[in-house]
């Protein structure tokens, strides 16, 4: 099912967006990552992780955080950041009523302990989450406009591949592809894949509300997908043969259907979790940049990674 994931009030939830400041889409010394054009400096950054571990909610054993621990919450930080950017693109910002109806709200008393201003980055934060879950479906016509521009911003992916083992059969594919062959009968021919004959190399899955589609969401592709794989099929254009690409099973031709051949199931997907969706579409593709420090951004994780 696709999902964002639900922030908590949770001292970890309240480092997001902390210390932001105007900068280059390249990450300065004191900055930890950059998101939007948008700092997010590392003085501010590790002086939470420091406090997280000072009240209980982040082991630090010889005052060292583990480096799963820090890529886990600037992660989240980046996140959250791109949402509020997201939000407001699409004239959705948290509104002051939406606010307060999340500082009403919690009972937590660890969250009485944090200065106001981390206490009002939590209420910000949680209302931010609340306001993608709850938005409503773009028309018709611009779910198509965003699919022809870039499949992946509307979140959701809809790929066949052909699996070779060797990159000149995948070299040969893509050239008999790009010289009008059938792509499901070159699966069928060339993939080694156990399925593909009866599949043609189509990747399906099942919307948020569990009803079967040609398609399947960006947020399973970056959840569950090797890497490599999810890059290529991001990278790949609506109708356009892409490869080869490599991955831990060997070298794939991947195409994406044009919106003409999958524009009920798009429609249908984007509209049984819009606001999720839409929002993993936006961070997948935002300009986000990290310290090498903390690790590199992988938009095909939407994650930090360990170099």
């Amino acid at each position: 099912m696709t999902r964002i994931s639900t922030l908590r009030t949770s001292l970890i939830a309240s480092a997001l967006l902390i210390g932001l400041t105007a900068c280059s889409t390249v990450p300065k010394a004191s900055t930890a990552a950059t998101v939007n054009g948008v700092s997010i400096s590392k003085e501010s950054f590790e002086g939470f992780i420091s406090e997280f571990s000072k009240i209980g909610q982040l082991n630090m054993p010889d005052g060292i955080a583990a480096g799963d621990d820090v890529r886990s919450i600037l992660t989240a930080i980046i996140k959250e950041n791109d949402y509020k950017v997201f939000l407001d693109s699409v004239g959705k910002p948290v509104t002051a009523a939406e606010k307060k109806k999340i500082a009403d709200g919690i009972a937590d008393e660890k969250f009485k302990t944090l200065t106001p201003a981390l206490q009002n980055l939590i209420i910000n934060l949680n209302a931010e989450t609340a306001a993608v879950q709850a938005m409503s479906a773009p028309s018709d016509a611009n779910i198509k406009k965003m699919y022809e521009e870039n499949p992946s911003l509307t979140g959701v992916i809809c790929a066949s591949h052909i699996l070779t083992k060797e990159k000149s059969t995948a070299t040969k594919v893509l050239s008999e592809l790009n010289n009008g062959g059938d792509f499901a009968k070159l699966a069928a021919k060339y993939s080694t894949e156990s399925a593909a004959k009866k599949t043609g190399g189509r990747i399906s899955g099942n919307d948020s509300k569990g009803v079967a589609s040609r398609c399947m969401s960006l947020l399973d592709y970056q959840a569950n997908f090797d890497p490599l794989f999810t890059a290529g099929a991001i990278a790949a254009k609506a109708g356009v043969p892409y490869g080869p690409v490599q991955s831990s099973f060997g070298y794939h031709v991947i195409n994406i259907a044009p919106f003409a051949e999958v524009a009920k199931d798009v429609i249908t997907f984007v509209k049984s979790a819009p606001g999720p969706l839409l929002a993993t579409g936006h961070v997948t593709n935002s300009p986000i940049s990290v310290d090498p420090a903390y690790g590199r951004w992988n938009p095909a994780t939407a994650s930090i990674v360990a170099k």
